[in-house]
């Protein structure tokens, strides 16, 4: 079956000059790439032992890349650190996961000799290959108590994943695969280290700037984009202003759920590109597929993805009858091994089975409509309320452009929603817009009690709304407007 990484030196041998990924304005061929991932993995074979912890804490994407597929070369866990972490935050990962070796810009650079036509064969012996089920990588999310997950994947989960992505949207050695942020966001990790398998080129943001990715995007040859809703919606919005960009043709989208307004606004900046959503969660990788060609449900995120089987059960673990919303329980040979620390009680296995805790429903025809996340419910005067719910009605309002609810607390309540939003520029959205919007919508329970409108709304490192960000600012009286 193989393991992941075990085509570079294939890819490389075929091709060797054909450009392979481009960071921070250098680029890599294939022998270039190949070459430094085998002159990595062969040090980490004399530090690290099999099946032993690397954490990989490097700011510049393409370093981190080699380190990754390095140590997935050598047999080791590939620990992806975020560089912004506070140190309180990082000393409690180390702590808890113990690394063998903490591969930084220093450890780096000593281990990594630079690139020069001397340098040695990537068609070097490594000994034995890793094996399938073997673990290869860990990243981390935010736990329901607050510290770190650390939920670790074996390289058969990612080469399953890799079989569902070329099922799905097949990407092959004349794409450009674009990728608009760093590795700690598990999609763009995913996004590189798929088109790289697949012999793609691909070319990493320095960070996520609008501006410069439409105009990477409208660089000649075919292109396809791995990013969040939000971040292709600032790309759209600079693109409606500078030009179309007509050669790309696959829009890849995971992070949030998309809305009519924004598929018609992508159409004329995208003219040729064909969007699939996926909706699934670090632990599990793909559950649902959302592409064209199915015709999905307006508040859907689609089909169950290919060899992912979905049951909605009740809190007794029971199946529910189509079209009722109870927890959603995913099968599938992509499920993460556990967590290397951290984890929450909301994470329950049973016969192959796994939920993370996300409730949905499924209609007649397969589709998956998702209710919310247990670990973001709210609870306001004794209701829980899943905020994707008010979301999504905001978010149907054709003068918003995004929208967030997050909560404050209240002495009576016990918590009030807060809705953070962003209106399309140039209209006259005020706070009592939105309420009318809501009430109509929602009812008055489920209303949220004020409205924060901003210019723009904060973005975290991987593209998401940073709700944390949010929920910090909210506490400041003044920028909210009253209201119910």
């Amino acid at each position: 079956m193989g393991f992941v990484g075990d085509t570079l030196l294939p890819l490389a041998e075929a091709d060797p000059d054909r450009p392979a990924l481009s960071s921070g304005g250098r680029t890599w061929s294939r022998k270039a790439l190949a070459r430094d991932v085998v002159q990595l993995s062969q040090r980490l074979r004399q530090l690290v032992p099999a099946g032993g912890r690397v954490a990989l804490s490097l700011e510049n994407p393409a370093e981190l890349l080699i380190g990754f597929f390095a140590a997935a070369r050598r047999g080791a866990v590939a620990m992806v650190y975020d560089p912004a972490w506070p140190q309180a935050r990082r000393s409690w990962i180390e702590a808890q996961t113990r690394p063998d070796l903490i591969l930084d810009e220093a450890t780096f650079r000593t281990f990594l000799a630079p690139v020069d036509a001397s340098a040695e064969d990537p068609n070097a012996v490594f000994g034995q290959d890793p094996k399938p089920e073997d673990p290869f990588y860990a990243g981390f999310t935010s736990g329901s108590t607050g510290d770190p997950k650390g939920y670790c994947r074996s390289h058969r989960s990612w080469l399953d994943s890799f079989a569902v992505s070329a099922a799905e949207f097949p990407i092959g050695g004349d794409d450009r695969v674009i990728i608009p942020g760093n590795m700690v966001h598990s999609l763009h990790l995913y996004g590189a280290v798929h088109g790289l398998v697949c012999g793609a080129t691909v070319e990493i943001a320095d960070r996520f700037n609008p501006r410069a990715l439409a105009t990477c995007l409208k660089a000649p040859g075919s292109s396809v984009l791995y990013a969040t809703p939000t971040q292709i919606h600032y790309i759209a919005a600079e693109l409606s202003r500078s030009g179309a960009a007509k050669k790309v043709r696959l829009l890849l989208a995971s992070g949030a759920k998309w809305r009519e307004a924004d598929r018609k606004a992508m159409a004329s900046v995208f003219p040729s590109a064909r969007l699939v959503e996926f909706y699934g969660a670090s632990e599990m990788s793909f559950i649902t597929i959302s592409a064209p060609e199915d015709c999905p449900p307006d508040g859907s995120v689609g089909r169950a993805a290919h060899g992912v089987e979905i049951a909605i059960r009740d809190d007794s673990r029971n199946a529910l009858p189509i079209g009722e919303t109870g927890t959603i329980w995913v099968r599938s040979s992509m499920l993460f091994d556990g967590y290397i620390c951290g984890g929450g009680s909301e994470i329950a296995r049973e016969n192959g089975w796994l939920t993370v805790g996300d409730r949905g429903r499924l209609d007649e025809n397969g589709f998956l409509y998702l209710a919310g996340r247990e670990k973001r419910m709210i609870i306001t005067s004794g209701l829980n309320i899943y905020p994707e719910e008010v979301e999504q009605v905001l978010l149907s309002h054709e003068k918003v452009a995004l929208a967030a609810v997050v909560s404050k607390p209240d002495k009576v309540r016990g918590a009030v929603l807060i809705a953070v939003v962003q209106a399309h520029p140039g209209s006259d959205l005020n706070d009592g817009i939105l309420r009318r919007h809501c009430l109509q919508h929602l009812g008055r329970a489920r209303t949220p009690r004020a409205f924060l409108l901003l210019k723009e709304l904060p973005l975290t490192a991987g593209g998401k709304i940073d709700l944390k960000q949010l929920e910090a600012r909210v506490l400041l009286p003044a920028d909210v407007g009253r209201g119910n």
